[in-house]
């Protein structure tokens, strides 16, 4: 949080990406139900003008045996007051009408695809920039900041929560963190559920690259928000092209932390 109770920059974001989430998905439901509307309404439409006409007679394909040229006529079941010239006219009216009734749906199915496309992009952008908030967040307040808290899961929860808006409801005891929780096949240190997912903490004293990889396969099937895997030590395989290609094949943010006698530094941020 700024000062005078102003919401951060990364808070503001976060919120301009829920409100982007609700507007995207109420855009979706009106597309939908004016899809369905119309549909309805067109289908009645015809239905009862199928019906006035079988009242009166029905419509039929001639040929001319002339010309060889095809046709169609409507036969009266007996004289009615609406000559088969009336008819007929309604009849192209109907045939106007359906065409109509698919080029609506296919412009309202082109806004349909359109939005979806364009409310994707906007997310992945917001999320772009959202990350970069993260990693100069993290720069200033893990590598600057003293960790308060009497063990280490209170120092780490409450170091990120100044990194992470979904965290600050721990500052109002809003929500709380739970210890030595298991998740999958894993056993994690720390774990906050918020509204994004699961927050999760693992504490190592010695990480290798095949360790990291499978404590956060053993994670696999659960709603990860983030997880953060500290340790005093990593193996110098923790890096480079290997690294990057481990945190891509993991489908979900994992940071790397350093733990240090006075406080953090960053290995790697998602």
């Amino acid at each position: 949080m700024a000062e005078n109770g102003e919401k951060s920059l990364a808070a503001k974001l976060d919120d301009v990406i829920e409100k982007l989430a609700a507007w995207h998905r109420i855009t979706l439901v009106l597309v939908i139900i004016g899809l369905l509307s119309l549909s309805v309404v067109i289908s009645v439409s015809q239905f009862h003008f199928s019906q006035e006409i079988a009242r009166h007679g029905q419509i039929v394909k001639v040929v001319d045996e002339t010309t060889g040229q095809e046709g169609i006529a409507f036969v009266p079941n007996s004289e009615q007051i609406f000559s088969a010239e009336s008819i007929l006219e309604l009849h192209t009216t109907q045939v106007w009408l359906m065409a109509s009734n698919g080029l609506v749906i296919g412009l309202l199915s082109f806004l349909f695809f359109w939005i979806t496309y364009r409310g994707h992009e906007y997310k992945k952008e917001l999320k772009s920039i959202e990350n970069q908030l993260i990693r100069q967040s993290y720069l200033v307040n893990f590598e600057t900041s003293i960790p308060e808290g009497q063990s280490r899961e209170e120092k780490i929860i409450n170091h990120s929560a100044l990194v992470f808006p979904e965290l600050q409801r721990l500052k109002t005891r809003q929500i709380s963190y739970r210890t030595n929780q298991s998740l999958g096949s894993q056993t994690v240190d720390a774990l906050v559920s918020t509204r994004r997912g699961d927050f999760v903490v693992k504490f190592f004293d010695h990480a290798s690259l095949k360790t990291l990889e499978e404590f956060c396969r053993g994670l696999s099937g659960r709603h990860l928000f983030r997880v953060l895997c500290v340790s005093k030590n990593f193996d110098e395989d923790v890096s480079g092209p290997q690294l990057s290609e481990m945190m891509e094949r993991l489908g979900f943010d994992v940071d790397l932390i350093f733990e240090e006698d006075a406080g953090y530094s960053m290995l790697w941020v998602s």
